[in-house]
């Protein structure tokens, strides 16, 4: 089971001990540096709880360790209407644990709360064939359109569709 909460300041810890190259590549492009990632989940803890940016932390059970994360955001660039922008991702030592699909199903669930949101879409590298597993086992499918990589304009990404009115298999 995983639990999720508000990302914010006391995550800060787990983020830095949990976070690898791979991690960094895939959210800004680079490690996350004490002060930078201070300021990020400060302007976090101050989004409402059903705002239009959701950034989330994700947590082992109800008294477990944080394994991730995610995000709902209905203000990213190239969304329509009735969709939202969907993230996950997992720290280090949380990979291959089986974490990944639960995880994003749980972030699923939180879009579908979001009102008027039909569609999710997840950009997601070419490259991150764990990504790709994870969107897959959700329903997602890829468009075959490329955009840049939200983390670094010099790569692309490819992006997906998840129909937020089926439920998640």
């Amino acid at each position: 089971m995983i639990r999720l909460e508000s990302l914010g300041p006391p995550h800060a810890e787990e983020i830095l001990a949990g976070q690898d190259e791979s991690l960094a590549r895939e959210i800004i492009g680079r490690r996350w540096e004490r002060e930078q990632l201070e300021e990020f989940l400060g302007r976090c803890a101050s989004w409402r709880k059903d705002g239009p940016v959701q950034e989330l932390a994700a947590f082992e059970g109800d008294a477990g360790r944080m394994v991730g994360g995610g995000g709902v955001n209905r203000l990213a660039p190239g969304l329509a209407r009735d969709q939202v922008a969907l993230t996950y991702w997992l720290l280090e030592r949380a990979r291959g644990r089986g974490f990944g699909i639960p995880l994003a199903s749980a972030v699923v669930e939180r879009a579908r709360s979001v009102t008027g949101a039909r569609e999710a879409v997840l950009l997601i590298s070419p490259d991150n064939t764990a990504s790709q597993s994870v969107a897959r086992a959700l329903g997602a499918r890829p468009t075959g359109e490329q955009v840049r990589h939200p983390a670094d304009g010099t790569r692309q990404a490819e992006r997906w569709l998840l129909d937020l009115q089926r439920s998640v298999p």
